[in-house]
């Protein structure tokens, strides 16, 4: 995994990608996943409550694109490219990049500008799967979602929870 203490909106975040990663060390006739996570100032004012912007924006895109064609400058190809944002896991300014030998048939981007969401729905799902096959009572269902809003700082309130549900 490669590290940096940047914004992916950065002007030079492509030169430092370029610097830092090790292309050498990747094979040209195979195909790589790239993960990116980064700290996205967006959610960071106000956590995780109905003011927060999760929609998927320009500058995502162009970080995508910036990193591809660095990529494909040094002859390696890319196949999945997800980015996930995130306030929780990262301190400020602080992107990841980890590549990966892909599995994947063909190209494609997957953005999730706010990875604590996504691990809601993904969790919250298999809390819904349990309780429609009475493995769980309804008060396991309720407890498990609020803890489960708690572990990742999700504050609801009706509007969001309309989104969510």
């Amino acid at each position: 995994m490669y590290r940096f203490n940047n914004k992916i909106t950065d002007s030079n975040i492509a030169e430092l990608i370029e610097n830092k990663i090790k292309f050498d060390t990747l094979d040209k006739n195979s195909m790589y996943d790239v993960h990116v996570e980064f700290y996205n100032y967006d959610l960071a004012e106000d956590l995780l409550n109905d003011h927060v912007a999760y929609e998927i924006k320009r500058e995502h895109y162009l970080f995508i694109k910036n990193v591809r064609n660095i990529f494909e400058k040094n002859n390696i190809k890319i196949n999945k490219f997800h980015l996930m944002g995130t306030i929780i896991d990262l301190p400020e300014n602080e992107i990841n990049i980890s590549i990966l030998k892909s599995n994947e048939e063909k190209k494609r981007n997957i953005v999730w500008p706010c990875k604590e969401i996504f691990l809601f729905e993904d969790r919250k799902s298999k809390l819904d799967l349990l309780l429609i096959n009475n493995q769980i009572s309804e008060e396991d269902y309720e407890y498990n979602l609020e803890f489960l809003k708690d572990e990742l700082n999700i504050y609801e309130n009706d509007d969001e929870h309309k989104y969510l549900n």
